[in-house]
């Protein structure tokens, strides 16, 4: 009788019926978010690490995913073209529709400018041009009245002026004074490719 009388009561009435309106719109909500975001139909980004991108969208095409092209590297061990990398990563799980980002192999060597060495340390020049990326990086003693310091840059034996674009895997050479007006070390122009810092011995 007390409850019968209890749920009678206008005001428990009018709660009962806003916790359900509330209950109500809690499920078509979370019914709503399952179906807008496809809840549970997930997919994996192909592997189509080393495609071409003619190849590559079959691949996505099947699985319901859109790609676009971000980033360029080059690299002489992977075919021209060809993608190196994808964002999200390979296996990943995404939604359907979703848009997977991807870096190729550029069809040429990047160029970079070439930064201006003169009066700068053997060491200092050294380290700046191996900074930016440069692979092959050997130094040249020529005549000249300040021992260790960088007077200019040659490739092939021609002169490389500052500003000129090359690509990481062209030789390039620094010329450094000897301090003199002749040679008193060894041209290692020619014998010696450094990877590391200069020989200590030049300080």
């Amino acid at each position: 009788m007390q409850i019968g009388k209890f749920l009678k009561n206008i005001y428990v009435k009018n709660l009962l019926i806003a916790v359900l309106i509330f209950l109500v719109l809690v499920f078509a909500i979370l019914s709503w978010l399952k179906v807008y975001t496809q809840h549970g139909e997930a997919v994996e980004v192909p592997d189509v690490k080393g495609l071409q991108l003619e190849k590559a969208e079959a691949f996505f095409t099947s699985k319901d995913l859109f790609f676009q092209v971000i980033d360029s590297t080059f690299s002489k061990s992977a075919i021209p073209g060809s993608i190196l990398e994808t964002v999200p990563p390979i296996g990943a799980k995404v939604k359907k529709g979703r848009t997977i980002y991807l870096k190729i192999n550029s069809f040429t060597a990047q160029l970079i400018t070439v930064p201006d060495v003169k009066d700068l340390s053997q060491r200092q020049a050294l380290a700046m041009l191996q900074s930016i990326g440069f692979e092959r990086v050997t130094v040249k003693i020529v005549p000249g009245a300040y021992r260790d310091l960088a007077i200019g840059l040659e490739s092939r034996g021609v002169p490389v002026e500052p500003g000129s674009k090359f690509s990481l895997d062209t030789p390039l050479s620094i010329l450094v004074s000897s301090g003199t007006e002749e040679i008193v070390a060894p041209d290692v122009d020619s014998s010696v490719i450094l990877e590391g810092s200069p020989d200590e011995s030049w300080f």
